[in-house]
């Protein structure tokens, strides 16, 4: 419930602080003097498009203020809303302030929290629904009258749409798949022939992640293999003990003469014995390089299959990657497009398929969905009739009618149209052919008085509704509203001196002109004004006796 509205630099409002009681509050004033500007701003303040148009001329920012109370129906769900998005409560207690500057910047608190516009946004609209002339003209409209519908709905046929159109997207997204598939057709041959001669080539080339690399090096060593068989035949003839001033015999003398002076100072005998290590080390080296030697052996066809070797993975890099490693990486590529083109997800006689099962299942969800909407129609009848009588309609007749449609919406297989007979015996026609303006605002009226009653809205503002009535019928229309007011809080922006009566609370909304500038002010009218305001509104400016006493016996009516 809206507890007070704070408003600056607002438009032509300069400052304003309202407090707001929870039954029926009335906004009336002159045509033009702010009454729609004070909804305005509680549209931005709960979340509306903000524009700096509305910064009053010579100030820098709008500053908007509004206080809340969670009550009634919904109130644990915004708690928990809140409390998702970081925000404390204190008392059930909700303070929402937003202000707009010249540059577009705009800042949004709420209980002191900053938060996202569109944080707001999904919560403000769950705190106050503002029901404008606007409205009714979109009652009149065919267009919105399945979701006017749906709105009433119960959770069976909320079951149902949801089911319903969980299988239409598949079934788009799958009718989709097909077409691109079927434009694409030449595209993936083209492909598929691509990808069969690289995956072909690649497995025929059967590259070895490091093969490259060995080959490299098996190929050094054929392509200097004399170079290396020189260096082992000089190795061996320094080594060779056989052959005068050999290595190994030089080092048999030296361990020799080291060990005959050894056995006459100990002094030696280190060194005798790094001489015969030095010896007995040449020996290994020596009969290893002999078996070396013997092993040495040059095969020309060898190095040429390693050179023709290198020469296909030197291809396969031109065209697949810098490395062995990046070409084998590619070949995993080409093999798993290949897996997904041959079938899976581009599989078109998979998808054809399933989109044939689903659409069996769609058409059954789909009259699964009309019926529940039938039968939620003929409730929203029962329950529109009964509020025309109250709104003295007593003649007409509301219906829901059904027309089905060619193929399949994601709404369902309806189109639902309003029906209304006005005056008995002239059957019914299209509610926009058939309503004249108060009838349609009375029509909209009891639309919105069955979804408060079922959604259990804290807050529901008027704005105008009650254009195009008066008398009697205004009485009945400032009645409903007060039994509306009964559960939820409704303020009413009205002309209606009959609407105007039946307020527990009244705002006059005033424009004057003050050091050249124009400023609306807002009077909090006591009771012992609220008579004369509502003779104002019979009569003009000038308050006869005959209207005070009028108003007087409105109110006297209205407030029972």
């Amino acid at each position: 419930m809206l507890e007070q509205l704070t408003i600056q630099n607002f438009a032509i409002i300069d400052q304003v602080d309202l407090s707001f009681d929870d039954q029926l509050t009335v906004l009336t004033g002159e045509t033009g003097a702010g009454k729609s500007i004070i909804i305005d701003a509680l549209a931005m303040v709960t979340g509306g498009r903000a524009s700096t148009e509305m910064i009053r001329k010579g100030a820098d920012k709008a500053v908007l203020q509004a206080v809340f109370s969670l009550v009634g129906d919904r109130a644990a769900g915004l708690r928990e809303q809140l409390s998702a998005a970081g925000i404390e409560l204190s008392d059930d207690q909700v303070v929402i302030y937003r202000e707009f500057n010249h540059k577009g910047r705009s800042i949004v608190r709420i209980n002191g929290v900053i938060v996202p516009l569109k944080v707001l946004s999904e919560f403000g609209s769950q705190l106050v629904e503002i029901q404008g002339q606007h409205d009714t003209s979109l009652l009149l409209n065919q267009d919105h009258h399945l979701d006017l519908l749906d709105q009433f709905a119960e959770t069976d046929l909320s079951r149902a749409k949801d089911e319903y159109q969980g299988l239409f997207y598949r079934y788009r997204d799958i009718t989709r798949q097909i077409d691109q598939l079927k434009n694409r057709r030449q595209d993936i041959n083209q492909r598929l022939d691509l990808l069969s001669f690289q995956q072909e080539e690649l497995k025929e080339a059967n590259l070895q992640p490091g093969e490259e690399d060995q080959l490299l090096a098996d190929r050094s060593k054929l392509a200097n293999h004399k170079k290396i068989a020189d260096a082992l035949d000089q190795a061996q003839q320094a080594l060779n003990p056989g052959l005068d001033g050999g290595a190994i015999d030089l080092l048999a003398a030296a361990h020799q003469a080291m060990t005959q002076a050894a056995a006459y100072d100990s002094d030696f005998e280190n060194l005798a014995q790094s001489l015969s290590e030095a010896y007995y080390a040449a020996q290994d080296a020596g009969r290893d390089l002999d078996e070396a030697v013997s092993d040495l052996t040059f095969d020309e066809g060898a190095l040429v299959e390693i050179d023709d070797r290198l020469q296909v993975i030197h291809n396969l890099k031109r065209k697949y990657g810098e490395s062995v490693d990046e070409i084998l990486a590619f070949q995993q590529k080409v093999d798993r497009e290949l897996a997904d083109l041959d079938g899976g997800s581009f599989d078109l006689e998979s998808l054809t398929k399933e989109k044939e099962t689903i659409k069996g299942k769609i058409v059954a969800a789909a009259q699964a969905l009309t019926k529940s909407r039938q039968k939620v129609a003929k409730k929203l009848e029962k329950a529109v009739n009964r509020e025309l009588a109250d709104l003295l309609m007593e003649q007409a007749y509301f219906e829901v009618q059904f027309t089905p449609v060619t193929g399949f919406l994601p709404s369902g297989a309806d189109k639902v149209a309003f029906f209304v007979q006005t005056n008995q015996g002239e059957g019914t026609k299209p509610l926009e052919k058939a309503a004249s303006g108060g009838e349609a605002s009375r029509l909209m009226l009891a639309l919105k008085t069955i979804f408060i009653a079922q959604h259990g809205l804290p807050t529901v503002v008027f704005d105008e509704i009650d254009t195009g009535v008066s008398g009697r019928v205004g009485s009945a229309i400032a009645k409903k509203m007060r039994t509306i007011a009964e559960k939820t809080q409704v303020m009413a922006i009205t002309h209606l001196p009959q609407v105007a009566a039946a307020a527990t609370h009244h705002f006059l909304i005033e424009k004057f002109n003050q050091n050249d500038r124009t400023v609306t002010q807002v009077k909090d009218l006591p009771e012992n004004q609220r008579d004369e305001a509502i003779a104002m509104m019979l009569s003009g400016n000038q308050v006869t006796d005959a209207a005070l006493a009028n108003a007087k016996d409105l109110r006297a009516k209205a407030q029972g």
